[in-house]
């Protein structure tokens, strides 16, 4: 048996790998958002049914949310994440950024406040220019944060939706998860899994030493 053949038959009882991609649409677990001006307070001024990312006049607000990713299966690999929102109205036409961050610690939705909101960290955050226009869907591609949310190589506590350089009023006011499932924030994660298909063996084979 010359080496090509033996290279042949050696694949032909290799088993092979099917890859399946498959998307899953999550819907948070938590959100909430603070303010500066009512340190105190969670979800001030509109309600639980809506989030805000921004700056009005001289108050900041800041929205966190999070995701449950055990849905996706053990050993899956996350190919692209994004972060969808409705964007209810938006206000002021200053300048800034919209800025996306990985929180750290632990957070409840019902008593988060800007007194105790939850610390994050700048390392890997994303920096958006464009905001978003009224009655629209904003999206962020958040695919580095999943793949390490998933792979556990760092904590998945929520996502830290914030604003830099703003200057007066420039905000975006959203619908929350308690709304109409329409308007509800979502994540949609695109992800690929592998299986092994077994091959026919080939009987009386003997592998030349």
């Amino acid at each position: 048996m010359n080496r090509n053949s033996f290279l042949v038959i050696l694949l032909t009882l290799m088993p092979i790998m099917l890859a399946s991609a498959d998307v899953v649409t999550l819907e948070p677990i938590k959100d909430a958002f603070v303010c500066d001006c009512m340190p105190g307070v969670t979800n001030p001024y509109a309600g639980n049914q809506y989030l805000a990312q921004g700056q009005v006049t001289a108050c900041y607000h800041k929205s966190f949310i999070e995701w449950d990713l055990s849905s996706i299966p053990a050993g899956a690999t996350i190919d692209s994440a994004e972060f969808r929102i409705y964007c209810i109205q938006m206000s002021g036409g200053g300048s800034g950024q919209m800025v996306y961050y990985r929180v750290i610690e632990d957070w409840s939705e019902t008593t988060v406040c800007y007194n105790n909101m939850p610390d994050y960290t700048q390392d890997g955050g994303i920096i958006l220019p464009t905001w978003p226009s009224s009655s629209s869907w904003h999206s962020v591609d958040v695919t580095d944060f999943v793949i390490g949310w998933f792979s556990e190589t760092t904590d998945n506590y929520c996502l830290h939706c914030g604003s830099q350089n703003t200057s007066s009023t420039k905000d975006a006011i959203y619908s929350s998860s308690r709304v109409s499932a329409t308007f509800r924030p979502r994540m949609v994660v695109t992800y690929t899994t592998s299986s092994a298909l077994e091959t026919s063996t080939w009987g009386g084979l003997k592998v030349p030493e």
